[in-house]
C-alpha cells in the first residue's frame, strides 16, 4: 500500500453491500475515491440494488475486491464479522477495516490472524446518514490510513470525513464501539417500553409533550428516529448486544450488567415479534 501520494486514486472495497456499505462508499466516491465491490452470492434484491449505483466499479467475486482494493472494509453483522475477515482479509495487500458491531476479543482475533500490517480496528461514531462521517480507528497502522485518507479528500464537496486515532492497540476501538452500543441500545429498549405503554393509556402525545419540556430538543424526532429503527433492526441489535455481553464478561459479574442483559433480552423479544399486524 502505497502512502502520501496526492495523485495517487485510493482503491475502496466493501465486502457486502447494505445500508452501510452505501453511505459509506458515496461519501467516499464524492471525495475522489474508486468504490469497489461484488454481487457474489447476492440477493436479486441487493444485485438490483447494487447495479443501479453507477459509480461503484463491479467485480466477479469479493476475492478479486480484495485483492484490489487499498482498503477493504466489511459492514456486514458481527456474527459474520470473523469469517469474512479469514476468508477476505489476507487477500488484500492493504489494510482491512471491520465496521461492525464486534467485541476487542474478536478484533485481537482478527488481528492475530491477519497481522498488525494488514488490520485497523475501527468504528463508525455517529449517524451513517448523515454528509459527515466520524471513523475512529486504533492499531499500529492507525496514524497512516488517517494519513492516507485525509491527505486524499476532496475539500470541494458537501460530505465531509473525519478521523480520530485513540491508540496503537488493537482492541481500544472495539471497547468504546461496543460501550457506546450498550448505551444507545439500553436507551431505545426504555424509550419502546414507555412508549408502548403510554400508548396503552391513551397518553401518547401527552408523554411527548412532556418529555420536549424536560429532555433536549427536539426530542421527539430524535426519540421516534431511535424508537422506528430499533423496531426495524432489532435482529442485528440483538446480535451486536450478544457481542457487548461477551466483552463484559470478561471483567464485569452478573449483577454489574443487568442492564445490559435486560436490553439484550428485550431485542431478543422484539426481532421475533411481527410487526406488520
Amino acid at each position: 500500500m502505497y502512502y502520501g501520494c496526492s495523485w495517487f486514486t485510493m482503491k475502496i472495497g466493501f465486502i457486502g453491500f447494505g445500508e452501510v456499505s452505501y453511505r459509506l462508499s458515496k461519501i467516499f466516491f464524492e471525495n475522489g475515491f474508486d468504490v469497489l465491490t461484488s454481487v457474489e452470492g447476492r440477493s436479486i434484491k441487493t444485485r438490483g440494488f447494487v447495479n443501479s449505483i453507477d459509480y461503484i466499479e463491479l467485480l466477479s467475486t469479493f476475492e478479486e475486491v480484495a485483492k484490489e482494493s487499498d482498503i477493504l472494509i466489511s459492514a456486514n453483522s458481527p456474527h459474520s464479522a470473523l469469517g469474512i475477515a479469514l476468508r477476505y482479509g489476507s487477500l488484500t495487500n492493504g489494510v482491512y477495516l471491520d465496521f461492525n458491531n464486534i467485541s476487542p476479543d474478536t478484533s485481537k482475533q482478527i488481528a492475530n490472524f491477519l497481522g498488525d500490517d494488514h488490520f485497523v480496528d475501527s468504528v463508525i461514531m455517529g449517524k451513517v446518514k448523515s454528509k459527515e462521517l466520524n471513523i475512529y480507528l486504533s492499531g499500529k497502522l492507525a496514524n497512516k490510513v488517517e494519513s492516507f485518507i485525509m491527505d486524499n479528500l476532496d475539500s470541494g464537496v458537501d460530505s465531509k470525513i473525519n478521523t480520530v486515532v485513540i491508540s496503537e492497540n488493537i482492541g481500544d476501538v472495539s471497547a468504546l464501539k461496543i460501550l457506546r452500543s450498550s448505551y444507545t441500545k439500553g436507551v431505545s429498549a426504555l424509550l419502546i417500553e414507555t412508549f408502548e405503554s403510554a400508548k396503552k393509556l391513551g397518553l401518547e402525545d401527552e408523554l411527548w409533550n412532556i418529555l420536549d419540556l424536560t429532555e433536549n430538543k427536539p426530542f421527539r424526532e430524535s426519540a421516534t428516529s431511535r424508537i422506528n429503527n430499533s423496531y426495524k433492526s432489532s435482529k442485528r441489535k440483538y446480535e451486536e448486544l450478544e457481542e457487548v455481553l461477551e466483552f463484559l464478561d470478561s471483567f464485569s459479574d452478573k449483577k454489574e450488567k443487568l442492564m445490559s442483559i435486560a436490553t439484550r433480552d428485550k431485542f431478543k423479544y422484539l426481532k421475533n415479534r411481527d410487526f406488520d399486524n
